[in-house]
């Protein structure tokens, strides 16, 4: 696997990271959640995603097709900022950090420290600013009732992107033990581009092996910085203007 301290050119010897595009962002509902028939196994109330705000500024001219004004019945797409001449805008991306447990329970955290937790009418109260700016650990307590406590490893990051002309990026970066271990990478040099529009996972490696063997989970709870994702994972990127 490539890492930190891989030599230059060095190519992988297998696959260790998946990344899927489920289809169109309309699978995904908050007012639902997560489906049971699609994603099963999600302990209850935690099957939905986070949403975020981000606002972006264009270096380029949009076109107006972009712009909610021209539909009212539009929600999700970008809501220009309402001063005069500016090309700042919000969008709302919806963004997933899934662990799963040896039993195959999953859930999602709202923050490194913090299960995801929706009310019993499916209103989520979290948004996704904690678990986009921080680093988020690999490996939490599963909330499940097991006789013994069991660990969970951080699998599968959810992201939902947004009608806009704008593509979310993902660098993802993992130290799955204290220094000195190295940080695990794609191998990628630049973050990956997900299109517009669309629900994508990314599956992380289950087990991440080094020059100096594997890096196994705890069989017990650990420090929240023993292995990590490190913050920088999400970016944005406005979408080149010759693919408008």
């Amino acid at each position: 696997m490539l890492h930190s301290e891989s030599p230059p050119g060095l190519l992988p010897q297998f696959h260790s990271w998946s990344l899927v595009c489920l289809g169109p962002s309309s699978l995904y509902s908050h007012n639902l959640g997560l489906q049971e028939q699609h994603h099963p196994g999600f302990l209850a109330g935690s099957a939905y995603l986070l949403p975020w705000d981000v606002t972006v500024r264009l270096e380029h001219h949009m076109k107006e097709r972009f712009w909610s004004s021209n539909d009212p019945r539009n929600k999700n797409a970008p809501q220009r900022n309402r001063r005069k001449g500016t090309k700042e805008f919000n969008v709302k991306i919806f963004v997933g950090v899934e662990y799963e447990c040896p039993c195959g329970h999953r859930f999602m955290c709202s923050s490194p420290d913090k299960v995801l937790k929706a009310t019993g009418s499916g209103l989520v109260r979290d948004n996704g600013s904690k678990v986009t700016n921080c680093d988020m650990p690999l490996y939490f307590p599963c909330p499940c009732r097991n006789s013994k406590q069991l660990i969970a490893q951080l699998t599968r990051i959810h992201v939902v992107t947004p009608k806009a002309p704008v593509n979310v990026t993902l660098n993802p970066r993992v130290q799955p033990a204290p220094s000195p271990c190295p940080v695990f990478v794609t191998g990628i040099q630049e973050p990956v581009r997900l299109s517009q529009s669309s629900y994508w996972i990314l599956r992380l490696p289950y087990v991440y092996y080094g020059d100096r063997g594997p890096y196994l989970p705890p069989k017990e709870h650990t420090p929240s910085n023993y292995g990590r994702l490190l913050a920088g994972l999400y970016g944005i990127s406005e979408v080149p203007p010759d693919t408008k």
